[in-house]
């Protein structure tokens, strides 16, 4: 599969609070794998594995390095991960790409220029038959989000 260009630098992401902790261990926001990372990321396994908060509530992903607030396997995170704040929405049986409006950098810095380039980008990167390929081929990581902000149609 074609690699996604990342749009929020991995320095704001290191900074942020935000990601890798989820409220439920099963929930819309807990990262899928598509079945090609299964092997590389989490073998043995069918999503990436949540572990309770240690120091509160929740669940942290397995690879994340809360000392040093950093993911563990950056330079081989799954495309879910890669792919956010954008997500993949299933709505009334439809699929959009759609953008988390609770991402502190979409807040802060998600200046419109480079917000709207950014999403030029994805909407070739979703036009590539091998992308819609895999897709189509692992439903799981296309959830349901309701705090989302729709951006466009994926045809798949």
């Amino acid at each position: 599969m074609q690699e996604l260009r990342q749009f929020i630098a991995k320095e704001y992401c290191f900074k942020c609070q935000g990601c890798c902790r989820f409220a439920e261990q099963a929930g819309a926001w807990a990262p899928r794998l598509l079945e090609e990372e299964k092997s590389r990321v989490a073998p043995l396994r069918r999503s990436l594995l949540l572990l309770a908060n240690p120091q509160g509530d929740g669940f942290l992903c397995q690879f994340f390095d809360t000392r040093g607030n950093k993911c563990k396997i950056y330079a081989i995170r799954p495309f879910e991960c890669g792919l956010y704040p954008f997500l993949l929405n299933r709505r009334q049986g439809r699929v959009y790409l759609s953008v988390d409006v609770k991402c502190p950098f979409i807040k802060e810095k998600g200046r419109i220029g480079e917000y709207n380039g950014y999403v030029q980008y994805l909407n070739g990167y979703f036009k590539d038959p091998d992308i819609l390929y895999t897709l189509k081929r692992n439903p799981q990581v296309i959830q349901s989000y309701e705090d989302a902000l729709d951006i466009f149609e994926l045809r798949l």
